[in-house]
């Protein structure tokens, strides 16, 4: 009988079948011959919030729950499961993964009944690496959560937190991290069933332009806090005594969106900056191939994938020192690091347009280390360990 991974994942409203980059990790396993089964679930909050409805919106277009549907060699089944969001959150109570239990286990049962699962695949922590530990227990399967970052930099910001990722990593066989920053975080925690994995990046063989926008910028994420978009428009009201034909492209929604464009009208440089809004990845790699900078001035970053995709495309990339991503980007060898500081950020672009620094070398070194990291190699990592 053919071996079957079993992913666990969450819906997560990024324009793709459920979470773009889980997806594109299923498709490579099924590439390397296991079956893969998608267990994508949709999270409901009681209180109709505007995330919510969002989500409502979203599952309007899944036809079909707790059927199988087949999408690019994968078999995704979609399930409802109820959810509270931060309702205890900060106790060791977990209650999201509770649910998100209840919610699959009978679909679960069905699965090990007929299928060959070698391993329970889970992304990312706090929930599915929960509910990945418990099916563990049930069914003696081996089982893999993958830290990606946000829910696990959450915990480790209270006791609490800390207990729960203690009890969740060291109930699993392996504890994939998405860079050696979250590594050596759980090894300072004594937790040593871990490895680095980097995630792939889709390329997409788009005709690369020509040349670059003079002064052009583009910075590409959520419009959360973390993200310090407020930065990033800052930087740009102190370039443009300097430099006025430099501009800012902004891709992203969240809920952040009308503050930041405020900020720009209240700086005076409203005409400068362009909300692009969520767009499809292609035409995100298109914006990235027209313009010369990408920054991203983000904080509690597990790793930022989207910095090695503007790596890709020939950006000099400039990302935060000491998160996730350092150790990647090297500083003025494949990229910059900086802090995240609009001084900081204004001053290095400067040096930049003056060209104190061999770009040309920095961009052939960025898109070949960008290169290494494909899905492929991502999917054979995995196998490996199982």
């Amino acid at each position: 009988m053919k071996k079957t991974i079993l992913i666990l994942s969450a819906v997560g409203f990024d324009n793709s079948p459920y979470c773009s980059y889980v997806h594109s990790h299923a498709k490579a396993l099924a590439e390397e011959g296991y079956h893969v089964i998608v267990l994508a679930v949709t999270r409901w909050i009681p209180i109709l919030s505007n995330m919510q409805k969002d989500r409502m919106k979203f599952c309007k277009k899944i036809e079909k729950f707790n059927e199988t549907v087949t999408i690019d060699g994968v078999d995704v089944i979609y399930i409802k499961s109820l959810t509270f969001s931060n309702v205890l959150y900060n106790t060791q109570i977990n209650l999201n993964g509770y649910f998100y239990y209840l919610a699959i286990r009978k679909k679960v049962r069905e699965i090990m009944q007929k299928e060959n699962v070698v391993l329970i695949d889970a992304h990312t922590f706090k929930v599915e690496g929960y509910v990945a530990g418990k099916l563990k227990k049930k069914y003696g399967t081996k089982a893999f959560v993958t830290i990606h970052g946000t829910s696990f930099l959450r915990n480790t910001t209270s006791e609490n937190g800390i207990k729960t990722i203690k009890k969740i990593t060291n109930e699993l066989d392996l504890n994939v991290c998405v860079s050696n920053k979250l590594e050596n975080y759980l090894k300072k925690l004594g937790i040593e069933n871990t490895a680095v994995i980097y995630n792939g990046i889709n390329d997409y063989h788009l005709k690369n332009v020509t040349q670059k926008k003079k002064f052009s910028i583009i910075t590409v994420g959520n419009l959360i806090p973390g993200k310090r978009m407020d930065v990033s428009i800052k930087t740009i009201k102190k370039l443009v005594d300097k430099y006025p034909k430099v501009t800012l492209k902004i891709i992203g929604e969240g809920v952040e969106k009308e503050k930041l464009k405020h900020l720009a009208e209240n700086l005076g440089i409203e005409n400068n900056i362009e909300f692009l809004g969520r767009i499809p990845n292609q035409e995100v790699y298109r914006q990235m191939q027209e313009s010369e900078i990408f920054i991203l001035p983000s904080i509690n970053e597990g790793f930022g994938i989207v910095y090695v995709e503007a790596m890709l495309n020939d950006c000099i990339t400039i990302a935060t020192k000491n998160e996730g991503i350092d150790g990647f980007i090297k500083n003025r060898e494949n990229g910059f690091l900086v802090e995240s500081n609009e001084d900081k950020l204004c001053d290095l672009i400067g040096d930049i347009y003056q060209n104190k620094y061999d770009l040309g070398a920095i961009r052939v070194k960025a898109k070949l280390d960008a290169q290494g990291l494909t899905w492929s190699k991502n999917a054979k990592e995995y196998i490996k360990r199982v």
